[in-house]
């Protein structure tokens, strides 16, 4: 390994550690005086509240990730131009490329483990988090919390509940079967097939009701019903608790509910943009340091430390806006989700790549 090699790596490494720890660091400290007290109004026992800080520790790192490679870099060729060692690389006939493909490298690497964390550690982590929440403020569900986003089985009295899929945005549940079964033989004494029950409020809206009557094993008696209202023994907010939220699924886990809505005929464009964020989202280091190398690596008088980080934070938010306006785009269905997902990626391609060209090196 070549001498600047070693060099931009080893500063790399450090920079890099202490740039993710602050960011981190600074990010829970804000996030535990926002919901401190209103978690201790609840007054809940010391374990799940430390569960709940610690399990938002990965996706913390998730998200600062970027922010962290964006200011090493920044602060490495920053330091390296003040104190005129790109310079002197550069007039002693070392290409820039030379000199920022080390690093270049080295972010490309750390953008596959963004990737690895984002589909193996942040789901499980935010579950775990989901789950200390809802028990620190008592609205833990009745129902079973498993894998699953449909077919969810329950019992109330002599009454067994079968429910199809559960659409979020929409309070709306696909197919729910409701089995009435008799006290003393259990002998089914009615079927209810539910086509969609969405709720209203305080109560569920039934559409496509259609009940048997049964005795003895014999169906003898049906009713049908373009809609009616209902009392299920359950609530909307109990049932998001079933199942997992987009950011509790891996890339397939999400990608297998998506082909549910398309199948169900649901629309499924806020899930397909979270499902492309997943692979977007890590590389997004790559591209927000190639628009920042330029004016890393001229010379300046003010301070490296300073520069940096206000360059960091200027093209950081920069990039988090586009992002923002780029998903939403895509949750509205004015772009497609790929489009929406990529966007970012690519107008700071584009933009970094303009900017290269212009640079007189």
């Amino acid at each position: 390994m070549k001498i600047l090699n070693r060099y931009l790596l080893k500063e790399f490494a450090w920079t890099y550690a202490t740039s993710l720890s602050v960011l981190s660091g600074l990010y829970i400290i804000v996030n535990i005086f926002e919901s401190l007290k209103d978690l201790l109004s609840q007054q809940p026992p010391i374990y799940p509240v430390v569960i709940f800080y610690l399990s938002q520790i990965p996706g913390i790192v998730y998200q600062t990730i970027p922010m962290a490679a964006l200011l090493t870099v920044i602060i490495i060729y920053t330091v390296m131009s003040r104190h005129n060692e790109t310079g002197s690389l550069l007039s002693s006939g070392i290409s820039p490329l030379t000199i920022v493909k080390p690093l270049l490298g080295t972010v490309l690497f750390l953008s596959l483990i963004h990737l690895l964390i984002g589909e193996y550690i942040v789901p499980g982590a935010n579950r775990r988090n989901d789950m200390m929440d809802s028990l620190i403020r008592h609205t833990q569900s009745r129902f079973y919390r498993g894998t699953r986003v449909s077919n969810v089985w329950f019992k109330v009295n002599n009454s067994i509940i079968k429910t199809g899929l559960f659409v979020p945005w929409l309070d709306t549940i696909k197919d729910v079967t409701i089995y009435k079964v008799s006290k003393s033989g259990g002998l089914l004494e009615s079927r209810t097939d539910v086509g969609t029950a969405r709720w209203v409020g305080n109560g569920w809206d039934l559409s496509n009701v259609y009940t048997r009557k049964f005795d003895n094993g014999y169906q003898t008696g049906y009713l049908f019903s373009a809609s009616a209202e209902a009392l299920l023994p359950f609530t909307v907010s109990d049932f998001q608790h079933t199942g997992k939220a987009p950011n509790e699924m891996n890339y397939p886990e999400l990608s297998s509910y998506i082909q549910k809505l398309k199948q169900e005929g649901y629309t499924y464009a806020p899930y397909d943009v979270d499902l492309n964020t997943k692979l977007s989202y890590p590389f997004s280091s790559l591209f927000v340091i190639l628009l920042v190398i330029p004016f890393s690596l001229r010379k300046r008088k003010t301070s490296g430390m300073m520069l940096a980080f206000g360059m960091s934070l200027a093209v950081g938010f920069s990039y988090w806006i586009l992002m923002a306006l780029s998903l939403s785009m895509g949750n509205s269905g004015i772009v497609s989700p790929v489009v929406a997902a990529w966007m970012p990626n690519v107008v700071t391609l584009l933009i970094a790549l303009a900017m290269n060209g212009l640079t007189k090196w």
